[in-house]
């Protein structure tokens, strides 16, 4: 789509850390938006970014907003300043697309939907492996291989000793399988629908141990490091998720066993392979690093730009997902089976109310084939 730098639609990043970085070297590079506005508590971070695109550095989130007036902003602060900033942006009349995780927990997060959507505005969680080659491929091949009846999915890497806010629990939420775990249950629930009850366990302070002393006089972490996961799919099957921050080299992969076949997908590569493991296709589809950045800002500001009813990423359909971690935390403290469809309904809410703003089928809209199908 080309279009003029008027018809652009103005936006502005609020959190200029790793991720906001990130952000705001894919808004540059999308020909849709037009940063317009940068704020960051710490004048240090943002005025070197800001100078740099001949723009005002703020440090106050208010006054940039009522300054630069854009029409969408990219949040990146950590979950405890995300309250009032929806807050802020739904009096405002302002779009949002801010980074996963859509809040500290389903009840949060259902209260900043429900602002959004009583001020028709749209909010979108940055949920970006859903924009990856390989992961896209994987979704479009789920079917392919006939009724799922074992997924798993890991991702592990070592964070180091000192997580900061991250080991907080009233500034974070929770620590390795909101933040990490997050995006993987994201695409489980994308790919097939919301698991019908989980098991959970989780380990606090993995990283501190055997550490030198000096790391030993950090503030103690009340955040997991380390979460594992067993889920009761829907239709009958099972699956895994275990994610780390502790642990190195990083490494991610997704996995889905059907009747039909298998796809193993990471965040270069998708292949699909018959039940005897032969490769029936290989999607190398290893892309830039922020290539799914720009690709989930350009479907933001496209559905902004059109007042889309329907589009990707939405925070109600990211109630399923807080719901499913809301679950497996649940699980850990009470050593039971917990049901995420049960935990939805503490909010009000139902599977179908979340993908009411989703354009793509999560839930099959026609029968899975049996055994003797899947394999003819």
């Amino acid at each position: 789509m080309k279009m003029s730098d008027s018809d652009r639609l103005p936006v502005a990043v609020i959190g200029l850390g790793s991720f906001g970085q990130r952000t705001l070297h894919a808004l540059q590079a999308s020909k849709l938006v037009k940063v317009v506005g940068l704020a960051d508590r710490d004048p240090g971070v943002v005025e070197p970014v800001a100078g740099g695109l001949g723009l005002t550095a703020y440090t106050d989130t208010r006054s940039m907003l009522a300054q630069t007036k854009p029409r969408a902003v990219f949040i990146s602060t950590p979950p405890i300043a995300n309250v009032e900033l929806i807050a802020t942006c739904a009096q405002r009349g302002i779009h949002v697309c801010k980074d996963a995780p859509l809040a500290r927990n389903l009840a949060e997060g259902d209260a900043m939907v429900r602002r959004m959507d009583e001020a028709g505005l749209k909010f979108v969680i940055g949920t970006q492996r859903r924009f990856m080659g390989s992961y896209r491929r994987a979704w479009e091949f789920r079917r392919a291989i006939g009724h799922t009846f074992l997924a798993h999915t890991h991702y592990l890497f070592n964070w180091g000793p000192v997580v900061g806010w991250r080991g907080d629990m009233v500034s974070a939420g929770g620590g390795a399988l909101l933040e990490l775990g997050y995006h993987f249950i994201d695409l489980l629930v994308w790919m097939l629908s919301l698991p019908e009850e989980v098991y959970g366990m989780s380990v606090t302070g993995a990283q501190r141990h055997g550490g030198p002393v000096d790391l030993l006089q950090q503030p103690a972490n009340t955040t997991d490091d380390t979460a594992v996961a067993v889920l009761r799919l829907s239709q009958g099957g099972t699956g895994a998720v275990v994610v780390s921050r502790a642990s190195g080299p990083v490494s991610e992969q997704l996995c889905l066993h059907g009747l039909a076949g298998s796809l193993v997908a990471d965040s270069q590569i998708c292949l699909h392979r018959d039940p005897d493991g032969r490769i029936l296709e290989e999607s190398n589809l290893m892309a830039g690093p922020l290539d799914c950045f720009r690709e989930q800002v350009d479907a933001f500001a496209t559905a902004v730009l059109d007042d889309a009813q329907t589009y990707e990423c939405s925070a109600r359909e990211n109630l399923l997902n807080m719901a499913v971690i809301e679950s497996i935390y649940l699980s850990a403290k009470t050593s039971q089976g917990e049901s995420p469809g049960e935990i939805l309904k503490t909010c009000g809410r139902t599977v179908e109310e979340c993908l009411a703003h989703c354009p793509l089928p999560v839930i099959p809209d026609e029968p899975l084939p049996t055994d003797a199908q899947a394999l003819e």
